[in-house]
């Protein structure tokens, strides 16, 4: 089986708290895990497995801080298109690998 990424939605003050105590991390992703990844579209056999990894510590995680992206909009008026750029904050996450 390939290398397989999941994301968990994570706030940045809980990371500041987290980030020094490796095992309470761990014991999140565990208990969280289940019910917060995405991307869903697994099977239960493969989700089932998953879990088995994470009980047994088989995964590396990684904290992706949030990020401003910027979106470009625009709009067409009188024959002429004006560009609304608008900020997206996309929020921090935790990439999970197994």
């Amino acid at each position: 089986m390939d290398q397989l990424e999941f994301y968990m939605d994570v706030s940045p003050e809980w990371w500041i708290k987290s980030r020094k105590d490796e095992s309470h991390i761990k014991k999140y992703i565990c208990e969280k895990f289940e019910y917060d990844f995405y991307p869903r579209n697994i099977s239960n056999d493969v989700k089932s497995m998953l879990l088995d990894k994470l009980k047994n510590g088989k995964f590396v995680y990684e904290f992706l801080p949030e990020d401003e992206s910027i979106q470009e909009n625009y709009s067409i008026w009188n024959g002429h298109v004006y560009n609304q750029p608008s900020k997206k904050l996309t929020n921090s996450k935790l990439l999970i690998n197994f």
